[in-house]
């Protein structure tokens, strides 16, 4: 299609001259002159030649940019309409289109008139001329980079106003002498960006003088005019200008019109400034929907797939961020309510919310695109209400920042969808499982479900007995939580109360043990090798108690769920499959056989496994306590282990006799019996000792912090000895080292006994001479099993330190103990020990330099400052540096001293007040 003028101009041929002005006005926005010179010189042909149509229409309508006819209306593009109404047949001529006129061509004197006519001054006109260089010369002397708020154009106004009474030849000369002398003053356009749109509201800034000088001069109208008159260069600056003016003036005409500036009066759909179009839609695919409406005159049909999916990613990438943040809301809501199982509403809500949701992800599919154009459209409005029309700040106000978090938000829209398709389904599952329920009373419907899990276990030994405990532990649990009248009488249907979450809870407990969930499918899970000892005595035992369990009263009930779950750890913790098959049997209530048979050896060797690993690095409990029990688990006979309770977890002071006569507590709970009384004739050889020897320490240790730490490592070791003995797989050697180790503990105190750790140290020697004993260390390689907690440990050595604290020096032999049982350490409580380990190398320093031993005292010094850096080791060893004659390497210390802050307080604030007064004194 060719184009014509009236194309490039988007009219429709008239003969109005000032539509046509002001089509060339609007469409100059799009061809800066700066930006575009090829099409801004199309754009001049075009509107002078539809100017020459209006005028003579007898011409044909021309094409700007086609064929034979391109030189015909370049020619007439150059008349302008005093040339036609002179009947002037000079022939003008312009370049191809897309061309400026020849650089060339010599910009005309600013000081010099036109030749053909000749001024005629009737002293009006000098005065009008004058002020003109005036104006111009004071414009000249402002500074490059002038703050264009300075440039007002009331000057210019009453130049024009006074210019107004002249003859038309010589106002036309006057024009001309603004067209030579104003575009060369303009400064660049780079200082575009410092004016505001109040600031040329008011008449102030270039862009106001601009538009004042074109209202006047209509220099856009002629540009080969102006061009002629300044030069190439100088016109393209004022164009450029007068084009920022235009945006300005077009700014504040939308802001007075309102809204209606903004929308198409006819279609009423969302018009964009020419120079916002691009920068507001962002996308190809919105500034073609866009395009295809105005077209249309009305909003196509479009559908956004992705919408469907990631509806707050979409909404927030086209600028639509409270709407995007709604739908990840209600998503996230509805994720939580459907993992609240403790609330049935929350449940209800979420299940509302799905088709709500949905609907309106297909609204905004629908939507979406008509609604991102909207959006665009308001960033339009907020940019010229600000005030925003250079070239920088504007695009920054339209662009949608929102796109900058696009990824995370899509991730987070993915994590939150990902909750809701998990949550949905247990929802869905809460309801479908309390279907047949609602009608039913809550005791009945518990009763079931436990029934059925005690006859699915006992009915198949490969189902692991961990779910059922879980499942009765669960029962317990909601008991005292969602179901606290249960035995007393109270006989509540579902369908009345308030929360059914854990009821959902426990009907899932028994899928999962039975495999009955339709989520995990209809087969049972099955987990574990079958024991048949085990597996027979768990089936007669749970037999029993689903029989019961079946016809008991609530209260009943009740008291079967929490007999069996007070065995869980008991069976926990036995692994031989007759200590097992013996703990089922125990059970209330008891079967008789062989399996209860062998309940009291199984317990008695639970039990002596469970002291050990409490007494292994207890240093809280003292050795009487300790070795008592131990015995009494020796030695306890074994009709009265019958009467033992389940086990319960231990504390430090969990198995300790009440008194000299009374029984000791296992756990929490001694047993369902009577209790166990203890003997008090079987008094132990560390009860004796203790009684007439007291704690005391060994003879060659002086720190009594350092002797308790020795006696209970010993202990500790002992301890970790029986455990290793008594692990042994015959029958026969377990019986013999217990009597081994009961005997040991019976026998009367040797008098070479010396201290308490020499004692622990006997008995441990006892126990190892005997071959069951080291047949079991020669076989594992080992002799102690885990470490010792090494937080307990180095709590000893904070006792040590704070011993290390009262002392100012310390002899080597006092140091040497010390240092025997502190080893350095790279582990989480290393900084215990190396403290103990610095601060006892500090104190035989401080030894060696008071014997002036300089050379030893700086060498224990150094160790000091291995094991930590404080400043008192640098302070003491720069004294014993000086002593020793090495100046260079005591400065050096002192410095180090002076010039860091880590003061570790050896020896109280004595020891600082000390070691500060010796570097003040090393400083003099």
């Amino acid at each position: 299609m060719a184009e014509t003028c009236w194309t490039l101009l988007q009219i429709a041929p008239t003969q109005d001259e000032n539509d046509i002005r002001r089509a060339y006005a609007r469409r100059l926005r799009d061809f800066r002159p700066d930006e575009d010179p090829e099409g801004f010189q199309r754009l001049v042909g075009a509107k002078e030649a539809a100017l020459n149509w209006a005028t003579s229409a007898e011409l044909p309508a021309l094409t700007v940019d086609d064929g034979e006819e391109l030189e015909e209306g370049a020619d007439l593009a150059m008349l302008t309409r005093a040339d036609i109404a002179d009947g002037s047949d000079e022939k003008l001529t312009l370049e191809k289109p897309g061309e400026m006129p020849p650089s060339e061509t010599p910009a005309a004197n600013p000081t010099e008139f036109s030749p053909e006519i000749e001024p005629i001054d009737d002293g009006r006109d000098s005065l009008v001329f004058g002020r003109l260089d005036e104006i111009v010369a004071r414009e000249k002397e402002r500074p490059w980079g002038t703050d264009p708020a300075q440039y007002e154009a009331q000057p210019w106004i009453e130049l024009f106003n006074l210019a107004a009474d002249m003859s038309l030849q010589r106002h036309e000369l006057f024009l001309e002498a603004v067209g030579r002398q104003f575009p060369s003053i303009l400064p660049q356009i780079g200082l575009q960006g410092l004016e505001t749109v109040r600031e040329f509201a008011k008449g102030r800034g270039i862009s106001a003088v601009v538009e004042a000088i074109e209202q006047q001069c209509r220099f856009a109208e002629r540009p080969a005019s102006l061009v002629h008159l300044c030069g190439q260069e100088a016109a393209m600056i004022y164009f450029s200008w007068l084009a920022h003016a235009q945006s300005a003036r077009s700014v504040l005409q939308r802001r007075a019109a309102g809204r209606a500036a903004y929308m198409d009066a006819r279609t009423g759909l969302p018009v964009f400034p020419a120079e916002d179009r691009l920068f507001a839609l962002e996308t190809a695919e919105l500034v073609e929907f866009h395009k295809e409406a105005v077209d249309r005159g009305r909003w196509p049909f479009r559908i956004d797939l992705k919408t469907l999916f990631i509806p707050t990613t979409r909404l927030v990438s086209a600028g639509l961020a409270w709407q995007g943040g709604l739908f990840l809301v209600v998503l996230a809501a509805i994720a939580m309510g459907g993992f609240s199982l403790t609330s049935d509403i929350a449940q209800l809500c979420a299940l509302a919310a799905i088709p709500v949701l949905l609907g309106g992800r297909a609204a905004m599919a629908f939507f979406l695109n008509r609604l991102a154009v909207g959006a665009a459209l308001q960033r339009v409005m907020y940019a010229d209400r600000l005030g925003f029309w250079s070239r920088k700040p504007r695009p920054d106000a339209l662009r949608n920042k929102w796109r900058e978090y696009e990824r995370p938000i899509f991730m987070a829209e993915i994590l939150v969808s990902l909750m809701v398709l998990v949550s949905i389904p247990i929802a869905i599952s809460t309801f479908w499982q309390l279907r047949g329920d609602l009608d039913k009373p809550v005791e009945t419907v518990v009763s079931e479900i436990v029934v059925s899990a005690l006859d699915g276990v006992a009915s198949d030994d490969r189902l692991s007995d961990s779910k059922l405990f879980d499942l009765v532990d669960f029962v317990i649990e909601s008991e005292r939580t969602n179901f606290s009248d249960r035995g007393k009488g109270a006989d509540v249907l579902v369908r009345d109360t308030k929360r059914r979450g854990w009821l959902a809870e426990l009907h899932s407990r028994k899928d999962q043990l039975l495999g009955g969930s339709w989520l995990r499918g209809s087969e049972p899970v099955l987990v574990g090798s079958t024991i048949a000892t085990v597996g027979a005595e768990r089936e007669r035992k749970l037999r029993v108690l689903a029989d019961a369990y079946r016809v008991a009263t609530p209260e009943t009930r009740m008291q079967i769920e929490r007999s069996l779950a007070a065995w869980r750890l008991t069976l926990n913790l036995a692994e031989d499959p007759q200590t097992i098959a013996a703990v089922w049997a125990a059970i209330p209530p008891r079967s008789d056989g062989p399996n209860l048979d062998a309940f009291p050896e199984g317990m008695r060797r639970l039990l002596i496994g469970k002291f050990l690993a409490n007494a292994i690095g207890n240093f809280v409990d003292g050795d009487v306590q300790l070795a008592s029990q131990f015995h009494w688990l020796l030695t306890v006979p074994a009709d009265r282990l019958y009467d033992i309770g389940p086990l319960r977890p231990f504390d430090s002071t969990s198995l300790v006799p009440a008194g000299e006569h009374e029984a000791p507590v296992i756990g929490d709970d001694a047993a369902n019996g009577p209790p166990l009384a203890a003997d008090s004739q079987n008094e132990t050889i560390v009860a004796r000792y203790s009684k007439e020897q007291g704690d005391r320490p060994a003879p060659e240790i002086h720190l009594p912090a350092l002797s308790r730490m020795d006696a209970a490592l010993a202990r500790s070791s002992y301890f970790d000895i029986a455990r290793l003995c008594l692990d042994a797989s015959s029958e026969t050697d377990r019986l013999h080292m217990r009597e081994v180790f009961a005997q040991s503990l019976a026998n009367p105190a040797d008098a070479a006994i010396s201290s308490n750790t020499d004692l622990w140290q006997r008995l441990g020697r006892l126990a190892l001479a005997e071959p069951a004993c080291y047949r079991m260390a020669s076989l594992t390689g080992r002799v102690s099993g885990v470490e010792l907690p090494s937080g307990r440990v180095d709590d000893q050595f904070d006792a040590i330190d704070d011993e290390l604290d009262h002392l100012t020096e310390a002899e080597p032999n006092t140091i040497g103990e010390v240092l025997q049982f502190v080893v350095p350490q790279e582990a989480m409580y290393s900084f215990t020990r190396n403290r103990v380990i610095s601060h006892a190398h500090f104190l035989l320093g401080n030894w060696f330099l008071n014997k002036r031993e300089y050379r030893n005292a700086i060498l224990e010094y150094d160790r000091a400052l291995k094991a930590k850096q404080c400043n008192e080791f640098y302070v003491r060893r720069g004294e014993a540096l000086r002593a020793a004659g090495d100046e260079k390497r005591a400065n050096a210390d002192f410095l180090l001293a002076r010039e860091t802050s880590q003061w570790c307080v050896i020896g109280g604030t004595d020891g600082l007040h000390s070691s500060l007064t010796a570097l003040e004194e090393s400083s003099h």
